[in-house]
């Protein structure tokens, strides 16, 4: 009797132990030559793409139909990131050097554009922006003058101001201060930002009061080479993250590629490894996360500290809104939502 007692047991905590979602991608092929970098998820109904050779594209239906955005002048920019501050609010970044590097701002939904902020120095090249909400947002740029450079928005991404050198940790001598792989090299979650940075060294840079005040700290993650460190990173809260990297000229190898904190980025430590690098990586929930880059996709269901490869394609980018919907953009024009099997 007492056996069979707790064989019921165990079979009981088995029943009530939460199932591991399985997870599938399903694809849309828009443009075999372009290649996406920048992706934005409103809801289940609004998701903006863009990328290279200027091309961006929304769709207002989940995925059914997809609209071609038109926007003078910007045949030969790379779009790397795009925010979707509401249906009719988007910001979109050009990266590249020089002028290439631009933001432009719809207020109708992009019908019409205003180029808000022209890089303007010769060193300059642009890497991802973040938002907090409709009005806040920042932007992240490859540093300058041995400095992380760093702008803020306060009415939406109308004006942008630099965020001043004097307040910012000084740069190590070959350090690289972020990457435009993703539009997530920087993250922002309640009054927090953190930047990631790598090359020579990587290190997340990190404000708890909107980037009035900085702090640096060292990681573990793969770095050494200038194709080597953090390319993205997401915060569950203000204290659980991950941030994820290794080396882009080896997108099919990895090793030392993510890292996790618990403590609001005052220390990181490693996790285990992904086999190939990885590009964007976004939470789910506070245990469900999902990371990709263009060799493969992977999902954990424990915080971050294993994980699983799913799916047959790879991307650069992925996004998540509030009502749960999460889509990822690639090479080849490829654009996909994840589903649960």
């Amino acid at each position: 009797m007492k056996n069979h007692l707790i064989l019921f047991a165990c079979v009981l905590l088995i029943a009530c132990q939460p199932s591991k979602k399985s997870y599938t991608w399903e694809e849309f092929a828009v443009d075999d030559h372009t290649s996406f970098r920048g992706i934005s998820v409103l809801n289940e109904k609004v998701i903006w793409v863009s990328g290279s050779n200027g091309l961006v594209l929304k769709s207002e239906n989940g995925g059914l139909d997809w609209e071609e955005v038109y926007i003078p002048d910007t045949d030969s920019l790379d779009f790397r990131d795009v925010e979707v501050l509401t249906k009719d609010e988007i910001v979109l970044m050009s990266a590249g050097s020089d002028s290439l590097s631009n933001i432009f701002k719809s207020k109708d939904g992009g019908r019409h554009w205003e180029k808000t902020l022209a890089n303007e120095d010769s060193l300059g090249f642009f890497d991802g922006i973040a938002f907090f909400n409709e009005n806040e947002g920042i932007l992240g740029g490859d540093p300058i003058g041995g400095k992380l450079f760093l702008m803020k928005t306060t009415d939406g991404g109308d004006t942008w101001q630099r965020i001043h050198p004097d307040k910012l940790p000084e740069m190590n001598e070959g350090e690289f201060g972020g990457f435009a792989a993703s539009g997530s090299h920087l993250t922002v979650k309640g009054n927090s930002i953190w930047v990631g940075s790598g090359a020579a060294t990587s290190r997340v840079f990190y404000s708890r009061d909107k980037g009035e005040h900085w702090e640096v700290v060292y990681t573990p993650i793969i770095q050494g080479k200038p194709s080597q460190g953090i390319f993205s990173i997401d915060f569950f809260d203000e204290t659980t993250g991950v941030a994820v990297g290794g080396d882009y000229k080896k997108e099919s190898e990895g090793d030392k590629n993510i890292i996790l904190t618990a403590d609001a980025s005052e220390t990181w430590t490693l996790s285990q490894s992904f086999p190939v690098y990885q590009s964007s990586v976004r939470y789910l929930s506070e245990s469900e996360l999902v990371s990709v880059g263009p060799a493969g996709c992977y999902q954990s269901t424990d915080g971050g500290l294993t994980w699983s490869v799913f799916g047959d394609s790879g991307f650069h980018t992925l996004d998540v809104a509030e009502d749960g919907s999460i889509w990822a953009a690639g090479k080849e024009g490829r654009i996909a939502q994840l589903v649960s099997k």
